[in-house]
């Protein structure tokens, strides 16, 4: 449905305080909100008023909407049923007209309106709904004047590839809802990386979801974690690692990696002992191939600079802090659990590359979850590098 409207009120965003008449006031002109916000609710009622009231619609009958006001204040409201489309990295090879599910995505980037002119002289509200949630978009700021503004002037534009993206970033959150609620518990995360898992590219999306539930009701704990680790088949194993090769960093480490991937496919203590070993020096070997291609440098460097380096990728990568590669608890996750120190004295002795390497980890930590994780985090580097 679309409908056009000759002439509407000159948006220029919502008061975020009250004021007396004649004094200043702060005005919210861009932002990204989503239902979990109580702010939603204001925004969207005042904007339904101005808008669905005037025409008549129901509230009750909108799923989404977009409003798009032109310069001369005429203005076009989309409901429902118009194309929208996103701007996704995928997992694995995508022929065209294949379906794409939830777990195919790699990271979301870009919301866009394939049938919509957007111009950079149009003020924009999109409102959206993905499962039981909503998000809400609004930049209100474009062609705001002043007294001393000439006449068909603008102070600030559109960005529309700002736009894209923040409504991207939305769309993301909702979609991945499990994944950042997750991040925001943060005594619930840590409990969960304390074991070696962490939101990887591969598992973000069914798999994930699985290990929230069991960590927030531990019923038949180890027996719902080898269900999911039970996922993993030869076959999906062969899917993740045959990527890989498509990096000249990777292919040139391919007989060694492959070694402990063999190991764990053995699905044997000793299989799981020698895929860790195998993979823990390949981890470290991985991100020092990448430091030293992109800076010439390669002696001397400590595993903080070498994990700094590959986040700062991941963020330059993605253009986001908040993208599907989590760039910073990815951080957090290399050094505290990946590379984490050890202190005999006091007993302090989780597995990790250091303990391992120097010989000093309980063989009992040595599990099949572990050399899985291992996997996964060869994978996640892969995607960040």
């Amino acid at each position: 449905m679309k409908i056009h409207l000759n002439q509407v009120q000159d948006l220029a965003g919502f008061a975020i305080e009250n004021t007396l008449g004649g004094k200043s006031v702060k005005v919210l002109t861009r932002s990204l909100l989503t239902s979990d916000d109580p702010d939603f609710y204001l925004y969207s009622e005042k904007i339904s008023d101005i808008f669905f009231n005037k025409i008549l619609i129901s509230p009750n009958m909108v799923h989404q909407f977009l409003v798009v006001i032109h310069f001369d204040l005429s203005a076009d409201l989309f409901i429902n049923d118009f194309n929208t489309s996103l701007e996704v990295k995928v997992k694995k090879d995508i022929q065209k007209g294949v379906a794409v599910i939830h777990d195919d995505i790699a990271d979301i980037r870009k919301v866009k309106f394939p049938d919509i002119e957007i111009t950079g002289t149009d003020k924009i509200i999109y409102c959206f709904k993905v499962g039981w949630r909503f998000g809400l978009f609004f930049d209100l700021a474009t062609h705001a004047q002043t007294i001393n503004t000439p006449p068909g002037m603008l102070i600030e534009k559109l960005d529309l590839d700002r736009m894209s993206l923040s409504i991207g970033d939305i769309y993301r959150y909702l979609s991945f809802y499990h994944v950042y609620k997750t991040l925001e518990a943060e005594s619930k995360f840590k409990e969960i990386i304390k074991d070696g898992w962490f939101p990887f590219i591969e598992i973000i999306g069914t798999e994930f979801k699985l290990l929230t539930e069991i960590y927030h009701d531990r019923f038949d704990f180890q027996n719902r974690v080898e269900r999911v680790l039970s996922n993993f088949t030869q076959e999906r194993i062969n899917k993740i690692i045959g990527k890989w090769w498509n990096s000249n960093i990777f292919a040139d480490k391919k007989e060694l990696i492959e070694a402990g991937i063999t190991a764990y496919l053995e699905d044997s203590q000793f299989g799981h002992i020698n895929c860790i070993k195998n993979l823990w020096s390949e981890i470290e070997g991985i991100l020092r191939s990448i430091y030293h291609v992109d800076t010439g440098k390669g002696n001397n460097v400590k595993s903080t600079d070498l994990i700094s380096h590959i986040i700062n990728k991941a963020k330059n990568k993605s253009g986001s802090d908040y993208s599907l590669l989590l760039p910073l608890p990815f951080l957090d996750y290399l050094n505290d659990v990946i590379f984490a120190n050890f202190n005999i004295e006091v007993g302090d002795v989780a597995l990790s590359r250091n303990s391992s390497c120097h010989g000093v980890a309980d063989v009992n930590q040595y599990t099949k979850t572990r050399a899985l994780q291992l996997i996964l985090v060869l994978d996640q580097i892969y995607y960040c590098g």
